[in-house]
């Protein structure tokens, strides 16, 4: 099986969310997906067809007891989607001659999703779907509000929760309410700064997602980059970038002028060389100012 970078090419920005929270809180995933216990570790995975496009899957994680595949579906899930999925364990098998589980997670749980493909009469699949709008976020929300008030450290799942919070049962009738409340519990948090910096990220796209109120966002912005030094570190770079490069531009600017005022000079001063050459006069006199022009050009 070929291993490859981590996919920057992310479809959209629900994928972006699941994927962050993924990286940061794999282990999460385990009584979110009832995976087995184990100690997993995310690889990103390409699945080259000869004759077809390279296909890479959301995720893939591997463990003690072998790979376990995760998509992530923000629409119900039709059956061109359940075919495609399906295709990564035919390939993975067929190709690579590995097998592995297959977990989906799907945003919509209002829309019908198709969760079964009949392969042969007597050969089905059953696509193991997971909703996140069944993850009790309200609960697992104010349990992180006590921890808050104890200072007790949160698991991973309780992170991983936290950081997709508006896509669960949450509770909350505005949303934007609960984004806002969620990026100032942020820094409360008891939990490493490099979760504090993933959970920053999603709550970017969050804010993205939610927050209509345009002032509300730049609050809100405003907060997560107090919270994230890796953010705010980055935007002084950027800043300091810009700075850069407006300071080469005024510098290439100011060069582009002097050089042109040179060049108005020295044309000035031709003019005067050859209007002194057009008298036809060949005195020492004439001479020495035709000199004294040209030297200064």
């Amino acid at each position: 099986m070929r291993i490859i970078p981590l996919d920057n090419k992310i479809k959209n920005r629900y994928d972006s969310l699941f994927k962050i929270a993924t990286h940061a809180f794999v282990n999460g995933l385990i009584p979110l997906l009832d995976l087995p216990e184990d100690d997993y570790t995310i690889i990103s995975n390409e699945i080259f067809k000869p004759g077809r496009d390279v296909k890479i899957m959301d995720i893939l994680l591997k463990g003690k007891n072998g790979y376990i595949n995760i998509e992530f579906h923000k629409q119900p899930l039709s059956k061109s989607h359940l075919n495609r999925d399906f295709e990564y364990v035919l390939q993975c098998y067929f190709h690579y001659g590995e097998t592995m589980d297959q977990k989906i997670v799907i945003l919509d749980k209002d829309r019908k999703s198709i969760d079964k493909l009949q392969i042969l009469k007597n050969l089905e699949y059953n696509a193991q779907c997971y909703f996140t709008p069944e993850v009790d976020g309200a609960t697992i929300l104010n349990n992180i509000k006590d921890k808050i008030v104890d200072n007790e450290t949160l698991t991973d799942y309780e992170q991983y929760v936290f950081s997709i919070l508006p896509l669960t049962n949450h509770g909350h009738d505005n949303v934007e309410k609960l984004v806002e409340e969620l990026c100032h519990l942020t820094e409360k948090l008891n939990i490493p700064e490099k979760n504090k910096e993933a959970i920053a990220f999603c709550q970017m796209i969050l804010v993205d997602l939610f927050v209509n109120d345009k002032n509300l966002q730049e609050k809100l912005l405003d907060v997560i980059r107090m919270t994230s030094s890796c953010i705010e570190e980055r935007e002084n770079r950027l800043r300091n970038i810009a700075e850069k490069e407006k300071q080469k531009r005024i510098k290439a600017e100011q060069n582009e002028k002097q050089e042109k005022q040179k060049r108005i000079k020295a044309e000035k001063r031709i003019n005067e060389v050859n209007t002194i050459l057009k008298e036809n006069r060949h005195d020492q006199k004439t001479i020495q100012k035709i000199l004294a022009i040209i030297s200064k050009i």
